[in-house]
């Protein structure tokens, strides 16, 4: 039989990437950003469609649309109008900013640094699904009995407590932030890992592109606060669902949760900002053919942002009677952070300046960012100082300046982006002549939109309506005007894109800027499902020059699709839907008693779900058939030293430290503002522990301790190559975490006979109690994790014929690791509570 040649194997494979089971199913880094491209997109329109409807709320003041014709009764109520203004922030921030961002980093960083893919593909597109199903499952609570989460984004306590909020929809949308946590860490970890471990050959740091050293720098924070936020949401879930009383504020849960939430909300808003401006400077050198001014002091620019980011999170507390101290030291930071800032608005503006410029359609974006970053700058030195912030805290002179940093930088300059590399995504140029309409009443539109915000630092913000002869009702309808203006230019976009992908004939030229971007305009226009047909390479006597190696062609390898990632989201989201089903059989819904039993189907359902996909990814992995393309174009393998997957593991298994800290932390807080947490009255005893209990608790630390220390020796006979001692040492492991899992189940059953720590009755009004047993039950969780794992890898070593480097090594260290969490975990949480 006559063997296919590479023009056949290319054509075949490339029909299976492009059909409809090739998107559902892939593991290709372009497809996964692509997707998350056209969903953050989705996401805009609907976040876009309520503050639409927020506007022509706020038009008029007093319903008085009613008295113009308009309605025949009222447009929004209170209810109504707090749940669009809540599920309007959390879309446009974490549904469609973020993700639009990363979406185009995980398109091109690979393409940038010469990869074939991301380093795990399959964990890639499971990062996606997590983020499609959580924003459903955000939407779903408008459709759940009580309408949606309708706190703001901010979700104060105790105003989100389920006492104040009794809204199955509040439970779902904090659900949804915990399920797009994970999703965050995922991708953050993914481009971490990839730009760290799968660069081409002789690709330094410096010569990555701008815009990819800005998704660097913006995944390095989010794996940092994202675990945080995620714990926070987490606790707000289990603590409404089971009736605990973590937040409760008469021990200081409301100051607790303001601190928790903008410790990741201020360099959220910074996350946003940066791919934005990254983008700008590569599209600003590219097109105007300059490299970027100043570009390492850019680098350390968006460095020291996201750095300062995590520490001027306190100037969100500037009214809320923290010590003065801090509250000058938080000013001194937030006014320090304009520095590096406005190093990037001088490097834009000085690579604008050096270039000859047409003016094409992202030029005119990147030039609309700049003058926003100016406005919104300058505004936000102001709120620094604690006089001017005292007057203008929670009025629209805040949600002005916030807007013209999100919108007016942020989306502009991501839009730009968009239009830069239509080309490369599509295979076919836009109009330049619509676009450039675009960016016309798109600029009109933002600045109409929120400039008149600024004379309103008198009215509070989040009211759904206010009273007429104050001089507001002119500025409003000015705005109300300018965000119909602002939407009719996306509808514009829409339609340029549409008609150009279907009516434009294809480029012939494979780079139409002339541009170099790191190694992307390297590649076909849509790139190949394999990215390169050569080998890149970076040479020439300054090694800077990125080059082809035409001596080494690129074989069309077979396309990898896995069912796995998409099962398992699937079985994530129905479970949260089906607890929500569930609790509406109960008090204080009670719609009867067949709901619970369909919530307990859909969450059986969904777990059948879950599992089929997780153990079909583990046995993928065990006959070698998981979607495992080395990133690199080498014959080495990628399983190698300190090995991708180690790198990756470590990360996330450091992020996971990240989300039980912050419930360390709550803990610590709680004792802090409490005389006595433990037990009622005002008893000082800080032992409260009964005997057997600490008994039980003792043995499954010491327990668990030891089956790390087995782990450590189970990876040291796996490196070695001696399969027997490291399976044994592995099944002495697993005995000894089933030791430490029934004694920590001992535990909380005598703990729960102690008054002052039982389930139900402690922990409806004892937030220490209702803590630990979070905590505890988190322990639980991970010690079967870790079992399930252990007993995995026995039964591979007790099964196979031999040790594969990198695959046997790599399950021991993720068991490791896993069991070392859990024994640190133990050891931290006796700390907390009993010291």
């Amino acid at each position: 039989m006559e063997a296919e040649s590479n023009d056949q194997i290319y054509e075949r494979n490339n029909k299976i990437y492009n059909s409809v089971r090739g998107w559902i199913f892939t593991t290709n880094h372009k497809q996964v950003g692509l997707l998350y491209i056209l969903t953050s997109l989705v996401f805009f329109i609907g976040g876009g469609v309520l503050a639409l409807l927020m506007r022509v709320q706020l038009a008029i003041p007093r319903y008085d649309l009613v008295h113009y014709g308009l309605f025949s009764g009222r447009f929004l109520d209170a209810l109504q109008y707090n749940q669009l203004v809540t599920i309007h922030g959390f879309p446009m921030l974490i549904w469609f900013l973020g993700p639009l961002g990363f979406g185009l980093g995980i398109y091109l960083v690979p393409l940038a640094l010469g990869s074939r893919d991301m380093i795990f593909p399959r964990i890639n597109a499971l990062g996606y699904w997590l983020y499609l199903f959580s924003g459903i499952l955000l939407w779903i609570g408008f459709f759940l009995p009580g309408g949606n989460l309708d706190t703001g984004w901010t979700v104060y306590q105790p105003l989100s407590s389920f006492k104040f909020t009794p809204y199955l929809g509040a439970d779902t949308a904090a659900a949804a932030v915990v399920v797009r946590s994970l999703g965050t860490i995922i991708a953050s970890t993914e481009v971490i890992a990839t730009v760290f471990k799968a660069r081409a050959r002789g690709f330094r740091l410096m010569n990555m592109p701008l815009f990819v050293w800005a998704v660097l720098w913006v995944s390095m924070i989010s794996w940092y606060v994202f675990p945080e936020i995620g714990a926070m949401f987490f606790t707000l879930v289990v603590s409404n669902v089971l009736g605990l009383s973590g937040f409760i504020s008469t021990y200081g849960g409301a100051l607790m949760w303001e601190n928790l939430f903008w410790y990741f909300g201020h360099p959220e808003v910074y996350l946003l900002l940066l791919p934005g401006t990254g983008a700008m400077f590569d599209y600003l050198s590219n097109l105007g053919h300059r490299a970027p001014y100043l570009k390492k002091w850019m680098i350390a620019a968006m460095g020291a942002i996201s750095v300062d980011s995590v520490m001027v999170f306190l100037h969100h507390t500037f009214m809320t009677g923290i010590v003065f101290a801090w509250l000058m030291a938080t000013s001194v930071f937030t006014e320090t952070i304009s520095i590096p800032t406005g190093m990037l608005i001088v490097g834009l503006i000085a690579t604008l300046l050096g270039a000859k410029h047409k003016f094409q359609t992202p030029i005119l974006f990147a030039l609309a960012a700049s003058t926003s970053f100016m406005i919104g700058g300058i505004t936000g030195v102001t709120q620094s100082s604690l006089a001017i912030d005292t007057i203008v805290h929670g009025d629209y002179y805040v949600v002005a300046h916030f807007h013209y940093f999100m919108v007016g930088v942020a989306v502009m300059g991501l839009m730009g982006n968009l239009y830069y590399y239509f080309p490369k995504f599509t295979g076919k140029m836009y109009s330049e002549t619509w676009g450039r309409i675009h960016w016309a009443i798109a600029y009109i539109g933002v600045n109409v939109l929120y400039f008149p915000m600024f004379f309103l630092y008198d009215l509070p913000r989040r009211v759904y309506t206010y009273p007429a002869g104050y001089g507001y009702t002119i500025f409003s309808e000015i705005s109300t005007a300018g965000a119909f203006i602002f939407g009719l230019s996306f509808l514009i976009m829409f339609a340029n894109f549409a008609y150009s992908m279907k009516k434009h004939a294809p480029l012939t030229d494979q780079n139409p800027y002339k541009a170099t971007a790191g190694f992307v305009w390297f590649t076909s226009n849509p790139p190949k499902y394999y990215n390169f047909d050569y080998e890149p390479y970076v040479g020439g006597e300054d090694h800077r020059d990125l080059l082809l190696d035409k001596n080494n062609p690129i074989k069309p390898p077979k396309v990898e699709l896995s069912t796995r990632p998409l099962l398992i989201g699937v079985g994530v989201v129905l479970a949260f839907i089906g607890a929500a089903v569930t609790l509406m059989g109960y008090k204080p819904y009670a719609f009867g008693p067949a709901y619970a039993y369909l919530g307990y189907g859909i969450i059986a359902f969904a777990a059948a779900i879950f599992l089929w996909g997780t153990i079909g990814w583990m046995y993928d992995d065990f006959k070698l058939r998981s979607p495992n393309v080395p990133p690199m174009y080498k014959k080495e393998p990628v399983m190698k030293g300190f090995n991708n997957t180690r790198l990756g593991m470590l990360m996330f298994l450091a992020g996971n430290m990240i989300w039980m800290a912050t419930f360390y932390g709550m803990v610590e807080w709680l004792k802090l503002q409490s005389a006595s947490p433990y037990v009622d009255g005002n008893d000082p005893t800080t032992w409260f522990f009964p005997t057997m209990a600490t008994v039980y608790i003792v043995i499954s630390i010491v327990a668990i301790g030891i089956a790390a220390l087995l782990a450590w020796g189970s990876t040291y006979g796996a490196i070695r190559k001696e399969r027997n001692k490291s399976a044994n040492y592995m099944t002495a492991g697993v005995v000894l975490a089933v030791i430490s899992l029934i004694t920590s189940l001992l535990s909380l059953i005598v703990i729960n006979a102690h008054p002052a720590l039982s389930y139900g009755g402690a922990t409806a009004n004892n937030p220490i109690a209702s803590m630990y047993w979070l905590i505890s039950l988190m322990d639980l969780l991970f010690s079967i994790g870790v079992i399930a794992v252990m007993i995995n890898y026995v039964v591979h070593l007790k099964r196979g014929k031999k040790i594969l480097w990198g695959r046997t090594a790599t399950r021991a260290d993720v068991v490791m690791w896993f069991v070392a969490f859990v024994f640190l975990t133990g050891i931290f949480t006796t700390i907390a509570f009993v010291v």
